[in-house]
């Protein structure tokens, strides 16, 4: 659980691309279509729709993790239908140290990034996810997760309901993590699935 807490910490918080990555590699998406700014994705959407940027950026590319960013305002009804506004999707490029990154804002693609850095070791394949291996999404899973009544909505960090998809490299599943705190609000608390079959498993 600590490990998870520590993952979420470092990728609930908004990216800011321009800081680690040159001008020269970073594309602001300007000519996406105008969607409604109370769009939300699930989290199966989101990879979906960031999927076409990173194979344009590399045709062997393939998914490493993908988190909702923590941008919304306060309120309890976040992420309580299993969907969000705000994305940053992960992708690599198997055996190699090749990373780029997706964000989406208002539910559509705001800006993408090489983030690749030099010296890094290379993703083994073990940590990629296979797009068809998400057979369920993050709404159904929510509700299993409710189910188990150890997991309440955020209210001022971490926000309502979180999402996370990853690699459990350990069991060689996809693991998606409904993230959320304890009733009391001083200690946060995940339920994780297998996005393939939905079944239950424990955090490590």
């Amino acid at each position: 659980m600590k490990k998870i807490v520590f993952v979420v910490l470092l990728l609930l918080v908004p990216v800011d691309a321009a800081v680690i990555v040159s001008a020269g590699s970073m594309q602001l998406i300007e000519d996406s279509p105008e969607v409604d700014e109370q769009q939300e994705l699930t989290i199966k959407q989101a990879v979906e729709l960031a999927n076409p940027s990173a194979l344009k950026w590399n045709k062997n590319a393939q998914l490493l993790q993908a988190i909702n960013i923590d941008l919304d305002k306060s309120g309890k009804l976040i992420g309580s239908k299993g969907k969000r506004k705000h994305w940053n999707i992960s992708f690599g490029v198997p055996d190699t140290n090749k990373y780029f990154l997706v964000t989406i804002h208002d539910g559509k693609i705001d800006q993408t990034s090489d983030v690749t850095v030099d010296g890094t070791s290379p993703y083994p394949q073990k940590e990629f996810i296979q797009m068809n291996d998400m057979k369920y999404d993050s709404p159904e899973l929510l509700q299993k997760a409710l189910k188990m009544g150890s997991i309440y909505p955020g209210n001022d960090w971490a926000k309502g309901y979180n999402f996370m998809l990853i690699k459990d490299t350990e069991r060689n599943v996809p693991l998606l993590l409904v993230i959320g705190w304890n009733r009391d609000q001083t200690k946060m608390e995940a339920a994780g699935f297998n996005a393939s079959t939905g079944e239950y498993i424990k955090p490590n």
